[in-house]
């Protein structure tokens, strides 16, 4: 019974002093955390600057605010010479009047109308020559000497010409802004154009074009 006792006695002070030797290697896991941040885009309500006359040029200013890059194109339309709309395109029109005043149905006067525009304070522009050159690639067709006609404004953004492509992506500023500006004119002759309040209605369409790091 002695031998026996002494021998479990021995068993379980090895299996206690084997236990205690091991000891586990460092265990390291490193994760990635990713948070997304979405674009925002606000445009400003634009503030305009009429011609005073016909042949002087007219200013429209948006304020657009983003974090992200943005892309812009243009819509509009205007009466035909025989209709109220349909033009495809916005220019300078009012509806002709008769001698007492009365508005002539389906009959409208047009100016010869031109666009430019400007971006102000932008931090670049995907087609520019470089971050250091940017003078040349924010006046698109003239800008404040505006010599764009209404379809060239009008033209898809994918497409020759267009705003859209001619500029690509526009970032704004750190601070998130930048300012666009359209210059407009209409040209009206001087006999033949029967004299009056001109106007046209022009969309700027403001699209998200985010532009995100390299993988």
């Amino acid at each position: 019974m002695k031998n026996y006792k002494f021998n479990y006695l021995s068993i379980a002070l090895l299996v206690s002093n084997t236990a205690i030797a091991v000891v586990a290697d460092p265990q390291q896991k490193s994760v990635t955390i990713e948070f997304i941040h979405p674009q925002t885009i606000s445009v400003s309500t634009p503030n305009t600057t009429t011609g005073s006359a016909s042949g002087s040029v007219g200013q429209t200013t948006w304020e657009i605010t983003s974090n992200n890059a943005i892309s812009v194109n243009f819509m509009g339309d205007a009466p035909t010479e025989t209709a109220e709309s349909g033009r495809g395109y916005p220019q300078f029109s009012k509806q002709e009047v008769d001698a007492d005043g009365t508005l002539i149905a389906n009959r409208y006067d047009h100016l010869d109308t031109k666009y430019g525009l400007v971006i102000i304070g932008s931090d670049s522009i995907a087609n520019e020559t470089s971050r250091t050159n940017q003078t040349a690639i924010k006046t698109w067709r003239g800008g404040d000497i505006p010599d764009a006609s209404p379809s060239q404004l009008v033209t898809d953004k994918t497409l020759s010409g267009s705003p859209g492509l001619y500029w690509g992506a526009i970032m704004p500023s750190d601070a998130g802004k930048f300012q666009m500006s359209l210059y407009s004119q209409g040209v009206g002759t001087a006999d033949s154009t029967q004299s009056g309040v001109y106007s046209t209605t022009v969309t700027a369409v403001i699209t998200a074009n985010e532009q995100l790091n390299p993988q």
